[in-house]
């Protein structure tokens, strides 16, 4: 199956279009293009697990959808006033993660970004490997130890790498939320956020001893745990905080160590999943949802996320929407019951 976007469009505009592309002329950015769609992702690393899973949807979906898709790493709130821009015929289309959702109920994004202003598109991979590492060297080996330490050493505290308003607030905060149900507040509030942003300024946070914990990723930090790492940045892995064990890494999950909120097990596995105008119009969204279907099936997709250890993770159109809405809602049981980022700064 390969779908095309004719049926998005009239026959003189895409005579217009392609005798531009016929004279080499790409198009416009920020414009129209029936024969490309221009995917803002909410980060702006070129070297981070968003642009690795977006390359690996706008290769292998834009294949199967025979359209030219283009990644553009702008940022969150710049991909949210493109998205906000966008004309409802899938020119430009949005690439994210959970923080999509999140950022908005922490705060660092508008409420007029919120899911009700968008369609939710397929959900169609996930990073298993989100985690928590610390230096080499720490006293500690995963994340209750690092608990009973700060519990036995009462003079001193924990302080974590944080993005506000990130999967990594959200993770931190469960933990935190643990701390103080099994240990007390005294012990939980001697834990503290370093506002830090991409994940290569978590690390050298970490390295330069500013902070005693990091959020990052297997598939990011691997390469500073190995053996033959200099001292002054190798890391070691804590926990991950994804529903199971990643195959090949002896990395335990927030559950397997006992991490609850409000007596459950704490689980969270990152999401990449689209986003698109309110009013897209569902020709588009049926054929993108369908290209989606096909190209998760291929070996070049799964392949491709599995060289940073992602995985394909397929929620249909039709269901993606409540998926996401309940997923939100669990999550934000926790946010509710979290001190404010400002409260928690060293």
């Amino acid at each position: 199956m390969k779908k095309k976007l004719a049926a998005l469009i009239t026959a003189p505009i895409l005579a217009l279009t392609m005798a531009g592309c016929s004279s080499g002329d790409n198009g416009d950015e920020g414009g129209v293009d029936v024969n490309r769609v221009r995917v803002v992702l909410g980060s702006s690393s070129t070297t981070a697990d968003t642009y690795q899973n977006a390359h690996a949807f706008t290769e292998n979906v834009g294949k199967s959808l025979d359209v030219n898709m283009k990644a553009d790493a702008i940022g969150a709130n710049k991909a949210f006033q493109a998205l906000n821009k966008a004309k409802p015929d899938g020119s430009t289309i949005m690439f994210f993660h959970d923080m999509s959702y999140l950022s908005v109920k922490y705060g660092s994004q508008p409420k007029k970004f919120g899911l009700d202003n968008w369609t939710v598109g397929p959900v169609v991979s996930l990073n298993p490997g989100a985690a928590f590492l610390t230096k080499h060297d720490a006293p500690y080996n995963d994340m209750v130890e690092a608990a009973e330490w700060l519990k036995d050493n009462k003079s001193e505290t924990l302080t974590f790498a944080v993005e506000a308003g990130g999967t990594s607030e959200l993770s931190l905060d469960a933990f935190y939320i643990w701390v103080a149900d099994t240990y007390g507040d005294d012990v939980a509030k001697r834990i503290k956020v370093f506002a830090t942003g991409s994940d290569e300024e978590k690390n050298q946070a970490l390295w330069s001893g500013n902070v005693d914990i990091i959020y990052g990723s297997i598939g990011g930090n691997e390469q500073y745990t190995k053996d033959d790492v200099e001292d002054k940045v190798k890391e070691k892995f804590l926990a991950i905080t994804a529903s199971e064990r990643v195959e090949g890494f002896d990395i335990p999950t927030f559950e397997e160590q006992g991490i609850e909120v409000d007596g459950e097990p704490f689980t969270f596995d990152k999401e990449f999943f689209v986003l698109m105008p309110e009013d897209i119009e569902d020709s588009f969204s049926t054929a993108l949802d369908d290209a989606v279907a096909e190209a998760i099936e291929t070996d070049d997709y799964a392949d491709e996320l599995s060289k940073n250890n992602f995985k394909t993770d397929y929620v249909p159109l039709d269901e993606s929407t409540q998926y996401i809405e309940d997923k939100r809602e669990r999550l934000e049981t926790v946010i509710d019951r979290a001190p404010e980022f400002n409260d928690l700064a060293s």
